[in-house]
């Protein structure tokens, strides 16, 4: 595996080249490229876990129709190293939190770096550069796609297109870095913003002062910093600190869940089992439930020897619908399928449509007749309704 992000194809040569790419007109991609820092919507996502809320900017209809597809037909050809570990389409090794974890199992001692408000503080100046010389896209070609891919200027947090700009940004560094530190057995990783070394050995405090600065270092030339106050430096024998990648424990051979964690889980199964007996019917409850689910799905992926049992608890408790919410997706079925045609094929009727179905799953669970009869209805009108992937392609 290379150490270095490639980019396999020929570059895109000409605007007349891009627009074909993206199946788009030039006049239509010119127009979208030059209006684009009208087309989100701001929003803020509230607090979780003590933390601040965070700003979201997500492209609207058009643009990211169009983002989406600067995924599929540029970004997910490129090959990426190992070392990066999120946002990255990969079905054969897929990128995720566990995955970054277990590269870090069973280490002696870890450095935790996080880039301090990442995404916002990448401007397009170095975008720009990402498209004329990695990709070796002409000046042209890289204006109209850092134009698309930014907002006022910068990543936009939320942006289809982001978490690709971020895996690139350090594309003629990175690359560097990772190289020096296998030389000295040193594993490293970088999820979006989340950098992690890791050692089997012990790293000496020059070593860990040293390849601090030389992070720091490659952050600078992007203007971009350290944030201070999330850095961690672990040793797996201190009893007080988490020892934790990417919220995972990486105390032994494979990444797990910490105990407390797993107790938590453990009660919320236990809750569930006592709320059922009072209302299974209940918005609380369905809840409840999902995140008890939820929870339960993560110890599966970590493959804990507890999570058989509580799947198994939970799927005899499983959430359902009373009538009233029966009265309610039956007036939500009648709704889409009176919609006209083409108006029943937009996206968020689509999204609809989708969620419902999902609904009319757990209705089958106590009305099988009903969920029946209401799903008949909707595969009338929407029986060849494209998918997600269809709509945004």
């Amino acid at each position: 595996m290379k150490l270095k992000p490639y980019y396999p194809h020929n570059p895109i040569a000409s605007i007349e080249a891009l627009a074909t790419t993206l199946g788009i007109h030039p006049k239509l991609l010119q127009d979208l490229a030059n209006k684009a820092d009208d087309s989100y919507t701001d929003f803020v996502l509230p607090p979780k876990n003590n933390k601040k809320g965070r700003n979201v900017c997500e492209p609207k209809h058009e643009l990211k129709k169009l983002q989406k597809r600067i995924n599929s037909r540029i970004f997910e050809y490129v090959e990426y190293p190992d070392y990066l570990q999120g946002g990255i389409k990969d079905e054969e090794k897929p990128r995720d939190y566990v995955a970054n974890a277990t590269r870090h199992a069973n280490a002696n001692q870890i450095i935790c770096i996080d880039i301090k408000q990442f995404y916002p503080n990448i401007k397009a100046q170095y975008v720009a550069k990402v498209f004329q010389y990695f990709f070796n896209f002409p000046p042209d070609v890289s204006e109209w796609l850092t134009k698309l891919v930014t907002y006022h200027g910068r990543v936009p947090q939320g942006g289809c297109t982001s978490s690709y700009i971020a895996n690139l940004i350090f594309y003629d560094t990175e690359y560097h870095l990772v190289s020096e530190l296998r030389k000295h057995n040193i594993q490293y990783s970088r999820l979006l913003d989340d950098i992690t070394l890791s050692t089997q050995d012990s790293f000496t405090k020059e070593q860990e002062t040293f390849w601090i600065k030389e992070i720091a270092a490659m952050f600078k030339k992007y203007k971009l910093k350290i944030n201070g106050k999330k850095t961690r430096n672990e040793h797996r024998a201190n009893p007080n600190v988490s020892f934790a990648v990417t919220g995972l424990w990486i105390g032994h051979k494979k990444p797990k869940a910490r105990k407390e964690e797993r107790r938590f889980i453990r009660q919320l199964v236990f809750k569930c089992e006592q709320e059922y007996k009072q209302s299974q019917f209940s918005d609380e409850y369905h809840k409840r439930w999902n995140e008890a689910s939820g929870k339960v799905a993560k110890l599966q992926r970590l493959e804990h020897i507890q999570a058989k049992k509580f799947r198994e608890r939970l799927s005899l408790i499983l959430p359902e619908y009373n009538e009233n919410m029966q009265k309610q997706l039956i007036l939500e079925t009648k709704k889409l399928i009176s919609l006209p045609a083409p108006q029943n094929q937009r996206v968020g009727n689509i999204k609809r449509v989708n969620m419902l179905i999902n609904k009319l799953g757990i209705l089958a669970r106590n009305n099988k007749s009903l969920a029946k009869s209401l799903r008949l209805q909707l595969n009338t009108v929407y029986a060849n309704k494209p998918t997600m992937k269809e709509i945004w392609e």
